[in-house]
């Protein structure tokens, strides 16, 4: 039986003893260029000298804001956006930051199966978590006590979800986290690949209450440079970026003007798109002798599924076979709160994913 603390390390060594070239399919970062303007844009913009301001600079939160209003017709003043550097740093700070104007919220709500970094960030503010339970993108609330309902100060949705794919439904959430004085921080980085579903986003319920934090990460494979943003309720980003100013938690500014040329361009996201939507295929076809019948997520760019009873639906014995015997590394579900499933990703080469393919089938 597989070691129930596999990891993905583990996983990377073992792999690398297999009789072929390791291809890592665990982790979403970005393998594909960059759009082909941004070297130029980071060595000509000029913004290496100064200081940035620390919710960005006006250009760049008007491209966000423009983004925004573009994708979800929703329209923001300047103030209600700001940036970041990169969204997991955010993610990870958000709770202590907010938590040190509410001394008497303890509970940091979390959806059952997640990116562990809502939790690490739970942790790293002395703050509880309480996991909800989610199906078909809904999040449970009645499934939240009341006397925790009463004490949460943050709730985390991810939509598309990070490792399950699935589109969010807000509404509901959105009323619930109102009435009870919680702030709903809703993780939109994978917005851009929606394939089911249309995108949506909290924003379009309004922003009392509301954060909504967005990467260019995965939406321009700039991962590297480490920049997004978040926006909604003007006085939550007022708040933030008092802190975030003294934290020195501040985007670089010939990085912020990269930002700006590539939210202002659409073409490479539309290539970007055909180019995971092609890998997921392959990966569900493939997947189909070790899965139970994998299917294309909602969106996102992760192949999300039940390992298939030869394998003791476990999902660690099945990364550890894979890395073993084909030198391929996937994610143990176990890793994401549902030890049953594996996490593919997407962001393979293409040469990678015809290798993959050939070896798998």
């Amino acid at each position: 039986m597989a070691d129930p603390e596999l990891s993905v390390p583990q996983l990377r060594e073992l792999a690398a003893q297999a009789q072929y070239p390791v291809i890592d399919a665990s982790v979403g970062s970005p393998v594909d260029a960059p759009p082909a303007f941004i070297p130029h844009v980071l060595a000509s913009s000029n913004r290496e000298r100064g200081y940035p301001r620390s919710d960005g600079s006006e250009e760049f939160r008007y491209a966000v804001a423009d983004w925004i209003e573009k994708s979800f017709q929703v329209a923001l003043e300047l103030d209600a956006v700001a940036a970041t550097v990169g969204s997991k740093e955010f993610i990870a700070t958000l709770p202590a930051i907010l938590a040190a104007k509410r001394p008497d919220r303890r509970y940091v709500l979390v959806p059952r199966i997640a990116y562990p970094t809502y939790a690490a960030g739970a942790r790293f503010a002395g703050l509880e978590t309480f996991e909800i339970p989610v199906e078909n993108g809904e999040v449970l609330i009645d499934r939240v006590p009341a006397a925790i309902s009463r004490s949460a100060l943050l709730l985390w949705m991810n939509s598309p979800g990070n490792p399950t794919g699935e589109v969010g439904e807000y509404p509901a959430v959105v009323e619930f986290c109102r009435r009870n004085g919680i702030v709903l921080a809703s993780d939109e980085c994978y917005s851009d690949y929606f394939w089911s579903r249309p995108r949506t986003s909290a924003l379009e319920c309004g922003t009392e209450g509301v954060l909504s934090v967005f990467s260019l990460s995965k939406r321009s494979n700039l991962a590297g440079l480490r920049i997004g943003a978040y926006a909604g309720d003007s006085g939550l980003v007022a708040e933030l970026v008092e802190a975030r100013r003294e934290l020195g938690l501040i985007a670089a500014g010939p990085v912020q003007a990269a930002a700006i040329a590539a939210l202002e361009d659409e073409e490479h996201v539309i290539e970007q798109r055909k180019r995971y939507q092609r890998r997921l295929e392959t990966l569900a076809s493939v997947m189909a002798r070790y899965l139970e019948n994998p299917q294309l997520p909602e969106g996102g760019i992760y192949l999300w599924g039940s390992v298939s009873p030869s394998f003791g639906g476990n999902g660690d014995a099945l990364a550890l076979y894979l890395a073993r015997e084909f030198g391929v590394v996937v994610a143990p579900g176990s890793g994401f709160g549902d030890g049953g499933r594996v996490r593919i990703a997407a962001t393979v080469s293409n040469p990678n994913i015809v290798e993959l393919a050939a070896r798998l089938s």
